[in-house]
């Protein structure tokens, strides 16, 4: 089993130089290798094997989030899927677990995303590791620690407590890790974040400054509502034109966009509608951020596919940060100090970000967890299957102060389930440990706890 973890971090043979080589700041800065596809480890040496380290890194890390056309699904699918965004239209048992929010810590397709994760962590560490001791004013120092803090997060924000950080030594040997809790998880991404911070700034590279500054204030607020304030101080300066993107392309089945693949060419799972009770209308609202189209029944032959718009093409990209997120936290922080129509406030918030994209704007809502769901609304949309959607629900379901303590089973997707196999949607609010890493970790034994 410690063979296949060292397989799966990619430290030995040759490593992929992905056609996302774009740092995600100008394809102009794509490197120029000899072979185009690959560079051999003995060429991974000195300073002049940074961009490359990165790119490795990127590319692993769009595996790991945004999915591939050779099978990785990548987390936006996965927790499309386990939350109201996706609904199942195929047939594989493993899949439909994670539809029905009833997983087996036995679950070979949670596996292949739990070590792609790990593999992008790993693969972010090591090119830290590398501008670190190499290049500690350049800035794709900062670029490799926010990727490393945003695969922390994704952990903490997706699985349960308890996540081994499993590492590789320089001579690629796996060393078990001792698994860590969620809040320990979080306080990693914000070590890396407040030091990537720290070199964008003094680099003067304004795009990974704001980077790390949305980072930082999702981990802070998935840590606990208290963070609020602070994390509306940390992003209140984020630049209204910033973006990072992760790129997708058509060059490789590797560099394919995920969601295309598994939902345009094979009709693995339509955008939803009102999933399980309590899922938003992504359909039916005819709203200009969720756009779709009929695409025909799906693989199972039984299920209409709606496709989503968001991601119509194999070069279709992810949105990883953005000044609408640093909006959306400023709104939602505004809601808990308790300005929500005042000037500045929640809804004036929310209402500038519409006009701003030319859609009308939002009433009033009259009781306090109108506003809140209003609030969570807005982020759903606006963030449609940008791996944001289950750290939003397990807020809304985490006991107050740390969360909104609402009832799991009245924002998560619940009831009967109407999709594959029929029955009950199941309790989870999480993705387990799975028992490959427990197998092969002596240190680990799956979960701590499952709590949101």
């Amino acid at each position: 089993m410690l063979n296949r973890i060292t397989r799966r971090f990619g430290a030995r043979g040759a490593i992929l130089a992905v056609g996302v080589l774009l740092s995600a700041c100008s394809v102009d800065k794509v490197l120029q290798v000899p072979d185009p596809d690959v560079a051999l480890p003995s060429e991974l040496k000195g300073k002049a094997a940074l961009p490359t380290i990165l790119a490795t890194a990127i590319g692993d890390f769009q595996v790991a989030f945004a999915g591939t056309g050779t099978g990785p699904e990548g987390l936006v699918n996965m927790t499309g899927l386990f939350t109201d965004e996706f609904s199942f239209t195929e047939t594989f048992p493993t899949r439909v677990q994670v539809d029905r929010r009833a997983i087996d810590q036995n679950n070979s397709t949670m596996s292949t995303i739990f070590f792609d994760v790990e593999r992008a962590r790993q693969s972010s560490f090591r090119a830290e590791s590398a501008y670190k001791a190499l290049a500690p004013a350049d800035t794709g120092y900062s670029e490799a620690l926010s990727l490393e803090g945003y695969s922390f997060l994704m952990l903490a924000e997706s699985y349960c407590s308890g996540v081994p950080i499993t590492k590789l030594d320089a001579a690629g040997n796996v060393i078990p890790g001792v698994p860590l809790t969620t809040q320990q998880l979080l306080d990693s991404a914000l070590n890396r974040f407040t030091i990537a911070l720290s070199v964008a700034k003094t680099t003067g590279n304004s795009r990974l400054t704001d980077l790390a500054r949305v980072g930082t204030a999702r981990a802070l607020i998935f840590q606990s509502n208290a963070n609020l304030a602070a994390a509306a101080d940390t992003v209140a300066a984020v630049s209204p034109d910033f973006e990072y993107i992760v790129f997708s392309s058509s060059n490789t089945g590797r560099q394919n966009n995920g969601v295309f693949e598994l939902q345009w060419l094979e009709g693995r799972w339509t955008q939803a509608n009102n999933e399980g009770k309590n899922g938003l209308p992504f359909r039916s609202a005819n709203d200009p951020r969720t756009p779709f189209l009929d695409l025909g029944l799906g693989f199972d032959n039984q299920r209409e596919v709606f496709g989503t718009l968001k991601y119509a093409s194999r070069d279709a990209s992810t949105v990883l940060a953005s000044y609408t997120e640093a909006q959306l936290i400023i709104a939602e922080a505004q809601l808990a100090a308790g300005n929500y129509a005042g000037v500045g406030g929640t809804l004036g918030i929310l209402n500038t970000l519409r006009s701003d994209a030319g859609i009308a704007a939002l009433a009033p809502a009259a009781t306090s967890q109108d506003q809140l769901l209003q609030l969570f609304s807005e982020r759903a949309f606006w963030l449609y299957l940008t791996e944001h959607r289950l750290g939003d629900l397990r807020r809304l379901s985490r006991a107050a102060p740390a969360g909104y303590g609402l009832n799991s089973e009245s924002v998560f997707p619940t009831g009967t389930y109407t999709g594959r196999g029929g029955g009950i949607y199941g309790p989870d609010v999480n993705f387990p440990i799975p028992l490959d890493e427990i197998l092969s970790n002596p240190n680990s034994h799956g979960c701590i706890d499952r709590n949101p």
